[in-house]
């Protein structure tokens, strides 16, 4: 799974200020949880020119990480330590499940929108444009957000990660996706859209297999009403007029990682044959240095 989305990174292609050729994966940080393995993590990344930094703790077992298990809610503390090294340097950070594969650059399409946190979202027609104190009133899915680096977007992912140490000291289970929307929102309510915006990313740009198979189609849906959930057709492959808009396609709700490693294979080997390339569909990033 893992070698799948550093390859699929990779394919996103663009070129530097100098006309030299960058890729996604040069730019990744990956984060590593359990002990032993960042030795194993910095062989592979070096094939990609990705970056591995360790969060490893005897705690963490090896293995799939389970839904709902220890390690499962230990994520959340990881996640969170790793999103707040990026702000508090002064980047931008896009946090990325890493079971997912991109066909198309996302960063033009991020970069144009004007909130300050981005962050995908469950099938529902709504618009990502305009930044807004509040999420729509679904499920967003945290496997790929992006935070714009200020003081209070910082400000709401320390919120988010003292949420979850408190649950966690008070025996519950510190789950970090059910969590997300409400910490970012008690700071956005606070201090008003006007010092930290969000949106959620429009679902048909930006699927995942909780929808189904083939994504959201938006088509004649009625504005902030649920989107339809089409199927595969005949030849087992998704309508080209909705694949041709996916920047990625994510796997959550899909079982162990030999099992997420081999539909994102099937993605992408779909994505090539209904649609072309990868990353043929990009549109042109200027970079600045």
């Amino acid at each position: 799974m893992f070698d799948i989305f550093l390859t699929s990174l990779q394919n996103i292609t663009f070129p530097r200020k100098d006309g030299s050729q960058d890729n996604l994966a040069k730019h990744l940080v990956i984060n590593v949880m359990t002990s032993g393995t960042i030795d194993k993590c910095t062989n592979v990344a070096n094939k990609y020119g990705s970056y591995c930094v360790s969060f490893a703790n005897d705690k963490f077992t090896m293995g799939n990480m389970h839904v709902f298990s220890n390690d499962f809610y230990g994520i959340g503390f990881t996640k969170t330590g790793t999103i707040l090294d990026g702000l508090t340097l002064g980047v931008d950070v896009l946090f990325l499940d890493a079971d997912q594969v991109f066909f198309k650059n996302p960063l033009p399409y991020l970069l144009a929108r004007e909130a300050d946190i981005l962050v995908s979202g469950d099938c529902h027609n709504h618009g990502d444009a305009t930044p807004m104190e509040r999420l729509p009133p679904i499920n967003n899915n945290i496997g790929f957000v992006y935070f714009r680096p200020t003081a209070m977007v910082t400000r709401a992912v320390y919120n988010w990660a003292m949420w979850l140490a408190n649950i966690a000291r008070s025996g519950g289970k510190p789950w970090d996706q059910t969590t997300f929307a409400g910490a970012i929102e008690w700071v956005s309510g606070e201090v008003s859209v006007r010092h930290m915006s969000m949106a959620m990313l429009h679902p048909d740009l930006f699927p995942y297999l909780c929808m189904g198979h083939c994504g959201c189609d938006l088509r004649g849906v009625p504005y902030f009403h649920n989107g339809k959930l089409p199927p595969k057709r005949g030849d087992g492959t998704c309508e080209p007029e909705l694949m041709k808009e996916w920047y990625n396609y994510h796997m959550p709700c899909a079982g162990d990682m030999n099992f997420k490693g081999q539909l994102m294979q099937d993605y992408a080997d779909m994505y090539m044959k209904v649609i072309g390339p990868i990353n043929s569909k990009s549109a042109p990033m200027q970079v600045l240095t």
